[in-house]
């Protein structure tokens, strides 16, 4: 696989052919800002449900 990579890069250009790595400060890099919440693997993240207002209120 790298020398066929090589050869690509060598014929095409450097950096054509690359492993799938995120180049640093990418438009599009993964950001712990804009991921998904965990509902269905955390459950401290669970989203909470209230019949009433005082019930809230309580619970926070």
């Amino acid at each position: 696989m790298m020398a066929t990579m090589d050869a690509l890069n060598e014929k095409m250009g450097k950096g054509t052919v690359r492993l799938g790595l995120p180049e640093k400060n990418a438009p599009w890099h993964l950001r712990c800002a804009n991921r998904s919440p965990r509902y269905t693997t955390h459950w401290d993240e669970l989203m909470r449900a209230y019949t009433d207002e005082g019930a809230a209120r309580r619970a926070n």
